[in-house]
């Protein structure tokens, strides 16, 4: 089972749900915060809790105290061993293998709490809870012995309900996780100067 970010407590209390929750109910919540956790772990390119790295021919920082290493940030580093490095002595510049803990952890990190509330959010929207009593419309008026039943069509949903844009997530989305390109315009005809950049001469 998936490390969830956020408990299922704290989805059913702003769904509704009676507590304790039944084991049937529990077992929606949790895939409903599972299902969210993949979403946002696939829209962001890392994963939520710190997970363990290994980077080959890693330098020392500029003031040797430190390593430059790719997963930011780190927690903690488990191992540095010195590459072997066969080449002239004249040549030789000191590489390590580090092994370290390192990555965001949006289960406690106060700094990713914009991470939490959009996974509560986005599970309480999900499909598997929509019989949950704080998505439910309310009865306006039901006629004599429940024959008809008008819901009150102007009340509003809670507005935790409604997920936030994963937009508003991208502060920890993995740099060069989005690529660019130029759209390439053709020259009109006649427009082709020799040596211009852009125009099409060469």
């Amino acid at each position: 089972m998936t490390d969830l970010i956020v408990t299922p407590d704290d989805v059913a209390v702003r769904l509704g749900y009676p507590t304790p929750l039944s084991d049937a109910v529990r077992q929606r919540v949790e895939t409903a915060i599972v299902d969210a956790q993949d979403a946002l772990e696939s829209h962001l390119g890392r994963p939520l809790t710190p997970a363990e790295y290994t980077e080959l021919g890693v330098h020392p920082d500029s003031s040797g105290s430190g390593w430059v290493l790719k997963h930011t940030p780190v927690r903690l580093v488990l191992s540095a061993t010195l590459d072997p490095n066969p080449g002239p002595a004249s040549l030789r510049e000191s590489s390590y293998t580090v092994k370290y803990l390192g990555g965001i952890d949006a289960r406690t990190d106060p700094d990713t709490a914009p991470l939490r509330l959009w996974l509560r959010a986005t599970a309480c929207a999900h499909p598997l809870l929509s019989d949950a009593p704080a998505r439910q419309r309310r009865v306006a008026s039901a006629s004599v012995e429940g024959q008809s039943v008008t819901y009150d069509t102007g009340t509003d949903a809670p507005a935790l309900l409604a997920p936030p844009a994963l937009a508003t997530v991208d502060r920890w989305r993995v740099r060069g996780r989005r690529a660019y390109q130029a759209p390439v315009r053709p020259a009109p005809p006649g427009l082709m100067v020799p040596g211009i950049p852009g125009t099409g001469g060469l």
